[in-house]
């Protein structure tokens, strides 16, 4: 089998996302993945994770002997230019975002990513468009979910309050998030406690202040099922952006898994989702009428959770491997 290696992009157990569960999950399929994990290590390893998932801490994955074809993984455009140290077999470009707004800095690696990649995944339907017409080879994967993982009860942790209904956040405390609109919100549901959970990005501390508001910082992975759920609703309040709508929220699936209702911004990814539980509101108003709606909602717990089954990681990593092997070797 391949042998896939992914640059120094993102700490393995930070705010774990796409790149992490995707790898972890072809790991299980047989390729072995060489993980650059970014951190200081005082003494430099290769840390096996299992026979064939190992994190290189300090140490260039090249200098631990791996079967042949070698894949570069690229989830950073920039990263175009580490190309040559790789000396890799193929090359494929897995893109989650528009290099737009935020992350307009990687506007003038894309044609040079796109010429360079053997095969492209996008993660949502415009990007797939878009990118199709850029590249011969563009597969549409959208984002997942470890559904097991969030499913499985855990007790409450001691950190929230129990005073009212729980209205939560879990991702990236970034600019991206429409912080006029929670505001708002928040204000104007004082009978709601609204809980934010992850890394501040981008930020230098946390935005907003109110009585019936937590933020309760990054939590542990292993962790993050107890807190979503104690959520009555989870929050999906992104700004509409260039950036933003080409956007398929892991936290969508996340929510799903744990089995509560949406309310979100009307992103076009959430547009077509195929399960009832997901409220769309532009406005401070009509968002407050969607979280009363969504707490008083008695649909199929069940539905949500067999939303999240049908879009686990695992099912995911089978479309990714179907791909490889028709299109790289």
């Amino acid at each position: 089998m391949p042998t896939i290696i992914y640059p120094p992009t993102l700490p393995w157990n930070w705010m774990v996302q796409r790149p992490q569960q995707l790898l972890k999950q072809l790991s299980l399929l047989g390729y072995t993945i060489l993980y650059e994990d970014i951190g200081t290590f005082p003494q430099p390893n290769f840390q096996p994770l299992s026979d064939t998932l190992f994190l290189c801490q300090g140490l260039s994955p090249l200098t631990l002997p791996h079967p042949r074809p070698r894949i570069l993984w690229l989830t950073f455009p920039q990263h175009v230019r580490l190309i040559p140290r790789y000396q890799p077999d193929y090359v494929i470009f897995d893109c989650s975002d528009e290099p737009k707004n935020e992350f307009s800095a990687w506007e003038e690696y894309w044609p040079e990513m796109l010429s360079q990649a053997n095969l492209v995944f996008a993660t949502s339907t415009s990007l797939f468009e878009k990118l199709s017409l850029q590249h011969p080879l563009v597969k549409l994967i959208p984002n997942g979910v470890d559904s097991s993982h969030f499913a499985l009860p855990q007790a409450r942790p001691s950190d929230l309050p129990d005073d009212k209904p729980l209205v939560g956040y879990s991702g990236a405390i970034a600019p991206w998030l429409d912080w006029p609109l929670l505001q708002d919100v928040i204000t104007h549901n004082p009978d709601f406690h609204f809980i934010f959970l992850g890394a501040l990005v981008k930020l230098t501390r946390f935005p907003l202040q109110a009585n019936n508001l937590s933020y309760l910082g990054l939590k542990p992975y292993n962790n993050l099922p107890g807190y979503l759920q104690q959520f009555n609703i989870g929050l999906i309040p992104f700004q509409l952006t260039d950036m933003t709508k080409g956007c398929n929220p892991i936290k969508l699936y996340e929510y799903a898994a744990a089995g509560i209702p949406v309310v979100a911004t009307p992103l076009p990814e959430l547009s077509h989702v195929s399960y009832s539980g997901v409220y769309l509101a532009s406005d401070s108003n009509h968002f407050s009428k969607a979280l009363s709606k969504a707490y008083l909602e008695k649909a199929n717990e069940t539905a949500r959770k067999s939303f999240a089954f049908e879009n686990d990681w695992w099912k995911r990593a089978e479309e990714v491997k179907q791909h490889l092997q028709k299109f790289c070797f």
